[in-house]
């Protein structure tokens, strides 16, 4: 177990605003409410405040971003307070080192916590809630500090309101590019074999999650994505293992999506595939309210960004 920690630790690299906020995102919607308290509950996680503390929703929402963030490893059953320091460094022009200092070693004070939503929130408020501003300046919850991050990095970070989409092809097919117009065959679906094609898909299939950060296939996040356009998935798993491997890390994700258009399930992944595209833009998409599905709105939707990202 020590090992898996040290394993997780070391593998483990700071977080970009992008990161948290989808995190954070992902979170809130899997653990908000369907009730009259949903509204609150999301203005106050949203402001960083992690109440009612006695609610479950709250605690599993808090054990659901720690994880996620690796402050805290279910297999150890311990908090990792290395990687405050370790994104501190990244980002140290966010808070004031004495500050994130005591936080880290605060953390580092945690006692090995049952993997529970009571018992991680427990033990992970006991030090939040005395220093929640250090937190949030140094995990991107700060807007006055994190909106200044995605205007430095410009067109290297998938910005707020973009779809992922539309960062990728931006970065590997920048507008007025001589190849910018082989968008017009890709967003239809066609598989180019050529590596900027491949680099797209590659930076897509991360950009969604579907491929892990250790280079990894995701399928429940593929499954997810049936899900939403209300599809079976259950034919996702077979189809997967029926591609075989890749032949490297590096097409992993081409290799996937390539094998996919071409399946039995081709249509239903394209379908998710638009609604995902059109979720990415916001990651706030279902806070409010889960939206319904609407299969021809999406299809205005995306013939309406296909006129923008493909030259005529």
């Amino acid at each position: 177990i020590t090992f898996a920690l040290i394993s997780l630790v070391a593998a483990w690299k700071p977080l970009d605003p992008e990161q948290t906020h989808f995190i954070v995102a992902r979170c809130m919607e899997n653990h908000l409410p369907d009730d009259p308290t949903r509204t609150q509950k999301l203005t106050s996680w949203a402001q960083g405040n992690l109440v009612p503390a006695v609610d479950s929703y709250t605690q599993c929402f808090t054990r659901c971003v720690v994880i996620k963030m690796g402050l805290y490893d279910p297999r150890s059953k311990k908090f990792n307070a290395d990687i405050i320091k370790k994104q501190w460094n990244a980002y140290n022009d966010l808070e004031n080192e004495a500050k994130v200092n005591e936080y880290a070693e605060a953390i580092g004070k945690l006692p090995k916590t049952e993997n529970s939503c009571r018992k991680v929130f427990d033990a992970f408020n006991s030090v939040y809630a005395k220093f929640q501003n250090t937190s949030r300046n140094i995990f991107h919850g700060n807007p006055d500090l994190y909106k200044e991050i995605y205007k430095k990095l410009g067109g290297d970070i998938r910005q707020m309101k973009q779809s992922y989409f539309e960062y990728c092809e931006n970065k590997h097919y920048p507008v007025g590019s001589s190849n910018r117009n082989q968008l017009c065959q890709i967003r239809k679906y066609a598989v180019l074999e050529n590596d900027q094609s491949k680099k797209l898909i590659d930076c897509i299939f991360k950009g969604l999650r579907y491929i892990t950060e250790d280079n990894k296939l995701d399928n429940t996040e593929i499954k997810r994505d049936f899900k939403q356009v209300n599809k079976d998935s259950s034919k996702v798993d077979s189809v997967l293992q029926g591609c075989g491997a890749a032949p490297s890390n590096c097409l992993k994700a081409f290799h996937y999506y390539k094998c996919l258009v071409n399946s039995s399930i081709a249509d239903i992944f394209k379908e998710a595939f638009d609604y995902r595209e059109l979720r990415s833009q916001n990651y706030a998409y279902h806070l409010v309210a889960e939206k319904v599905y609407n299969k021809k709105e999406v299809a205005a939707q995306i013939q309406e960004i296909d006129r923008k990202q493909c030259p005529s």
